[in-house]
């Protein structure tokens, strides 16, 4: 089942300019692994100085960081860059 959000994530850290930890509604998640990367434009119609980032998603398999439950399931989340600005849009679990 997925879930459409639209939800701010903080405490993005970044190797090799992708997401390996991310902060979700307090929750801290671990990325194991990345599943797919793609750009969408922004808005090349408008005047440079009024235009829109380009958007970076990556869609993630990430865990709950927890040592009290190592085990606890995972699962794939598309994860959104534009600028300085990182979104949650989408939830597969």
């Amino acid at each position: 089942m997925a879930r459409q959000y639209a939800a701010p994530v903080t405490g993005v850290a970044l190797a090799a300019r992708r997401p390996m930890r991310f902060t979700w509604q307090g929750r801290g998640y671990v990325v194991t692994s990345v599943l797919g990367h793609w750009v969408t434009g922004g808005s090349w119609w408008r005047a440079p100085e009024q235009a829109d980032a380009d958007t970076h998603t990556w869609r993630v398999e990430a865990f709950p960081r927890s040592s009290a439950a190592p085990s606890r399931r995972g699962g794939v989340y598309d994860l959104s860059c534009s600028g300085d600005h990182w979104t949650l849009h989408r939830i597969a679990d």
